[in-house]
C-alpha cells in the first residue's frame, strides 16, 4: 500500500478543516435549519426584490446548501474517518487550546499537557487501527492511524516514556508479523530507528551503548526491509559515522559493510568505499596529492623526512576557526623543517577561500580544484577518503605512513612529538 493520503481521506480532511476554520472566530455558518426559521431562504425572490435583497437572498441559499453538504459528508460517530478527524483536530492544536498551553507554560504544566495530548492522539489511533487491520478496503485509514501512533510514541518516549519505547518495538513486530511488505510495518520498524537515532545523538556522547543499539537497529531496518534502500542505507551510514565519532570503529564498519552488501549497485556504495578506505588507514602509506590553489600540484611524497598533517577544512567552519590558532601554534612550534601541514580545502568559492587565507595568514599549501565540480564534498581528494564533514586532521610519520586517522587537536602535539623522536 502507498504511504499517501488517499483521495477520500484528503477530502475528509478539507472538510475538517472548513469545519475547524469556522468554528474558530469569525462568521459560523449557520447550523442546518436555520434559514427556514428565520424564513429568510425560503421566501422566493419577487419582482419588487432590490439587487441586494435577491443577492442576499442567494448567498443565504448558498450557505446553507454548503451546511447540509458539509453535515453529509461528516464521518459517522466512532468510526475510523472520525478518530482520524479528532486526531488532526488535536494535532492541529485548535485556538483555545493553544492559548491554554501559553498560559500553563507560565505554571511549567506545558510538558503535562502535551504529554496528554499525545496519550489522547495514541488512544484515538489505536481505536482506528482496531476497525481497520481486517479490511483491505481501509487499509489507507490503517496506515494513517499507524503513522500517528507511532510518531507520539516515539515523542513520549524522547520525553523519556519507557514504556512507550517499548510499546513502540512491540508494535512494529507485530506489523512485521502481519505483513513485512506492507507500508504500516516500514513506518513503525523506521520510527523504531528514529528513536535509536535521536536517543543516541542526545546520550552517545556520555555513553556509547547508546550509539551501539543506534547500530543495531539501522541494521535490523536494513535486514527486515531489504526493499528500502534508500532509508536503509542513510540510517545505516548515519549509525556508522556517530560511531566513528565515539570510537566504536568497528561497529562503524559494520554499518558501513551492511551498505555494500545489501545495496552494491547503488550509488551508497560508492561512497562507502571511500569511508572504507579511509578507515583502513592507520598503518598504511598514504597516498594524497592534488592541484592547489595557486595551480601547483603537492603531494604526501614530496616530504618524506618529516612529519605532516592533513587539514581537511572550510572557511565556513567555526570549529575550524576554533582550531585554527593552535594549529599555527604547533606550525611554529616544530618548524616547517620538521612539520608540514597541507591543506585540503572543501569549500566551493575560490573568493571565500582567498578571503580567508589573507585574513587568518594560514601560510600552508592548500588542495583546491580549479573546476566547480571538483569543489566542496566533490573535492576528488575528499570523495576518494570518505571525507563529508570538517575539519577533519591526520597525521603521517616521516616515512609516509598514517599514525593517525583521525587525529584528535588536543593530542596533536604529543602525537607530533612522539613521531619526530622515532624518526
Amino acid at each position: 500500500m502507498s504511504g499517501r493520503i488517499s483521495t477520500r481521506l484528503q477530502t475528509l480532511l478539507a472538510v475538517m478543516a472548513l469545519g475547524f476554520l469556522c468554528g474558530c472566530g469569525g462568521s459560523e455558518a449557520p447550523p442546518a435549519g436555520q434559514a427556514e426559521a428565520t424564513g429568510s431562504a425560503t421566501e422566493p425572490t419577487t419582482a419588487d426584490s432590490t439587487p441586494a435583497q435577491t443577492a442576499a437572498l442567494e448567498s443565504d441559499g448558498a450557505m446553507a446548501a454548503d451546511t447540509e453538504s458539509a453535515e453529509a459528508a461528516k464521518p459517522e460517530p466512532d468510526s475510523p474517518e472520525a478518530l482520524l478527524r479528532e486526531i488532526t483536530v488535536l494535532k492541529a492544536r485548535p485556538i483555545e487550546v493553544a492559548n491554554a498551553e501559553q498560559a500553563a507554560a507560565a505554571a511549567n504544566e506545558a510538558p503535562v499537557i502535551e504529554r496528554e495530548r499525545l496519550h489522547q492522539i495514541i488512544e484515538l489511533a489505536t481505536q482506528a487501527i482496531a476497525k481497520t487491520h481486517s479490511d483491505p478496503e481501509k487499509e489507507q485509514l490503517f496506515n494513517n492511524a499507524v503513522h500517528y501512533l507511532t510518531d507520539s510514541r516515539v515523542q513520549l518516549a524522547l520525553a523519556g516514556d519507557a514504556e512507550q519505547a517499548q510499546s513502540l518495538s512491540d508494535d512494529a513486530e507485530a506489523l512485521f508479523q502481519r505483513d513485512s511488505t506492507s507500508f504500516a510495518a516500514v513506518q513503525a520498524g523506521f520510527k523504531v530507528v528514529e528513536l535509536a537515532q535521536k536517543t543516541a545523538e542526545k546520550f552517545g556522547g556520555r555513553n556509547v551503548e547508546w550509539v551501539q543499539a543506534y547500530s543495531q537497529q539501522a541494521r535490523l531496518f536494513a535486514e527486515k526491509f531489504p526493499q528500502e534502500e534508500g532509508r536503509a542505507a542513510v540510517a545505516l551510514i548515519s549509525a556508522g559515522r556517530l560511531c566513528e565519532q565515539v570510537g566504536l570503529i568497528d561497529e562503524a564498519r559494520r554499518c558501513y559493510g551492511a551498505v555494500q552488501a545489501s545495496y552494491p549497485e547503488s550509488p551508497f556504495a560508492e561512497q562507502i568505499a571511500g569511508i572504507q578506505r579511509r578507515l583502513n588507514l592507520p598503518g598504511e602509506v598514504l597516498e594524497l596529492g592534488g592541484t592547489t590553489i595557486d595551480g601547483g600540484f603537492i603531494s604526501v611524497k614530496d616530504f618524506r623526512g618529516r612529519a605532516v598533517m592533513v587539514v581537511f577544512w572550510a572557511s565556513s567552519s567555526a570549529q575550524f576557526a576554533n582550531d585554527l590558532p593552535h594549529l599555527q601554534q604547533l606550525e611554529a612550534k616544530y618548524g616547517t623543517d620538521r612539520l608540514t601541514i597541507i591543506g585540503v580545502n572543501l569549500d566551493t568559492d575560490e573568493t571565500a577561500v582567498d578571503s580567508f587565507l589573507e585574513k587568518s595568514g594560514i601560510g600552508w599549501r592548500q588542495i583546491f580544484f580549479a573546476s566547480p565540480e571538483q569543489r566542496g564534498t566533490r573535492n576528488p581528494v575528499a570523495m576518494y577518503y570518505g571525507i563529508n564533514q570538517v575539519p577533519v586532521y591526520w597525521l603521517i610519520d616521516t616515512e609516509g605512513v598514517v599514525v593517525a586517522s583521525p587525529l584528535a587537536i588536543d593530542q596533536a602535539d604529543a602525537e607530533i612529538a612522539e613521531v619526530l623522536e622515532a624518526n
